[in-house]
């Protein structure tokens, strides 16, 4: 059952093409999420079922809803917030885990991953960061001795990108990093400890919240309204989130806040 108190929800979060529906299909050993190379996105609608969490096998279902490219170019402004009023009636029920993806070959913070993380801090409040998991993608075995340089530089203390984020945000919580390869993974014991590592991540994100799943306000008033009603208060609560901040107005999530006034 979806809401099932005993599932892990998973929730993964990320630019286009930094690996989010290949690790979910990694996890429960199913392809399910499309994925690929491609010039656009491939995620083009919010997936979101329930699976046993196969990799490793753990004996514990997981609800897992992946996402598309909120605010990718190639998106209708009205199809974007559809999709972000999807995601967010699927996670109102409470979030074990919201699993930040970036690609260990593309580790820039750009404008529309500080924008995204920013919107959804304005929504759902700062405790959200308490349930992050941050995953680097491509860290594969053939190459980890080569990204080592890498891994060392995102995870350095001071200077470190995981530091920047830190930063950035100023959140009180310094949320678990994990380095994921998703080639081979039926066979090869070096993506399998990865994906133990990644389990293990998000237990203790759920065992520092007492086992209780992230919950806020505004996922409390969403289950207080249904119909249109509900989906016209989350469209609200985007648009009131995105006004207020200012950065967005500038950059590529410009798109929020004009469908907003469409619908």
């Amino acid at each position: 059952m979806i809401n099932d108190a005993n599932n892990i929800v998973l929730a993964v979060l990320g630019a286009v093409g930094n690996g989010k529906s290949s690790t979910l299909n990694s996890i429960i050993q199913e392809p399910l999420f499309q994925s690929g190379r491609a010039v656009g996105p491939i995620t083009q609608r919010i997936g979101s079922c329930v699976r046993h969490w196969r990799l490793p096998e753990v004996g514990r279902t997981v609800h897992i809803v992946d996402t598309p490219g909120m605010c990718d170019s190639t998106y209708k402004d009205v199809e974007n917030v559809h999709h972000m009023v999807d995601f967010f009636k699927s996670l109102s029920h409470g979030v074990s885990a919201f699993m930040l993806v970036f690609n260990i070959h593309n580790t820039r913070l750009d404008e529309y991953t500080k924008n995204m993380l920013r919107l959804f801090e304005r929504l759902l409040g700062p405790q959200f960061w308490k349930h992050v998991v941050i995953v680097f993608t491509h860290v594969d075995e053939d190459q980890r001795s080569y990204l080592e340089d890498n891994i060392d530089a995102l995870t350095d203390p001071e200077e470190g990108f995981v530091t920047v984020i830190h930063q950035w945000f100023q959140f009180p919580y310094q949320p678990p990093v994990i380095f994921l390869s998703n080639r081979d993974t039926r066979y090869s014991q070096y993506a399998r400890d990865c994906f133990m590592e990644l389990y293990e991540a998000v237990v203790a994100v759920e065992n520092g919240a007492r086992r209780e799943k992230f919950t806020c306000t505004f996922f409390q008033e969403v289950n207080n309204r249904t119909g249109i009603v509900q989906d016209n208060f989350i469209v609200q609560s985007i648009r009131s989130a995105a006004a207020a901040i200012p950065q967005m107005v500038q950059s590529g999530s410009k798109a929020v806040v004009n469908v907003c006034n469409i619908m």
